[in-house]
């Protein structure tokens, strides 16, 4: 399980695509997920994407997962645009070996949950030839009130759509839902594609106030045979955090490994 960084919010936007890469890098991650967007990285301009290649060899980061940034998957007007936001960021995940595409399907504004689900399960359709092809996952994540609201009403869409979609889960959202940190990723098992690292205060983990039990979280991902990135994925305030979530992440990985 390689231990990655998620530029999130106080990250993006806050420093450059350059600056995040050292940082990530200098505060000792394995790996780091690209967000495909601005204004982090427009997957659609070559020489962006050839900057970005450099640093990530130069700095010896991985690219486990990318980020499907422009988040209409679930707007039904907008198909067309999704689809060819696909091809770029599908473009970018094998050119940076990335295994994982991340998509948060995301409830638009104006359109019923049931519209928005139609909507995805439309889309995904039309993708999963591709990534299966290419040996890439989508990775879907649920969060409270969104189209897919909770791990348990994920499950059953992936039974019921396609059992090659895999599910990005997040402790912040399994918080939410007030899951079992355990039982919930017994319960997902091989459907667990991703795994986003946050306190429960949406915060830096581990730190005051982050209320997720970690260590039975953790001992589900064993034993399931888990082998895909743990990625820190929270409100950055403090920079100094990058590396202490790092080193926070390695350990709890080092204790069930």
């Amino acid at each position: 399980m390689l231990v990655c960084y998620d530029p999130y919010v106080g990250t993006l936007g806050r420093f450059s695509r350059t600056e995040t890469i050292k940082m990530v890098a200098e505060a000792g991650y394995e790996g780091i997920n690209l967000p495909i967007r601005e204004p982090f990285m427009d997957g659609s301009d070559e020489k962006q994407v050839d900057e970005t290649e450099k640093l990530l060899v130069k700095y010896n980061l991985k690219v486990p997962s990318v980020g499907f940034g422009n988040h209409i998957v679930t707007t039904p007007s907008l198909r067309k645009e999704a689809l060819q936001h696909f091809k770029i960021v599908l473009d970018v995940a094998k050119r940076m070996n990335a295994t994982i595409i991340s998509i948060w399907p995301n409830q638009p504004q104006d359109v019923y949950a049931e519209d928005a689900l139609e909507t995805l399960v439309a889309n995904l359709r039309e993708m999963l030839p591709e990534t299966s092809a290419a040996n890439i996952i989508l990775a879907l994540e649920f969060e409270k009130g969104a189209p897919l609201d909770n791990y348990i009403q994920s499950i059953t869409f992936i039974n019921e759509t396609d059992e090659r979609i895999r599910l990005t889960c997040d402790t912040y959202h399994l918080n939410n839902y007030k899951a079992d940190p355990h039982r919930s990723v017994i319960a997902m098992g091989k459907l667990v594609g991703d795994v986003h690292i946050s306190g429960s205060h949406r915060g830096e983990p581990g730190s005051a106030g982050d209320e997720f039990d970690y260590e039975p979280f953790m001992r589900g991902l064993a034993e399931i045979g888990y082998h895909g990135p743990l990625t820190l994925q929270y409100h950055l305030e403090d920079v100094d955090s990058i590396a202490r979530s790092c080193a926070f992440t390695k350990n709890l990985r080092d204790r069930v490994s």
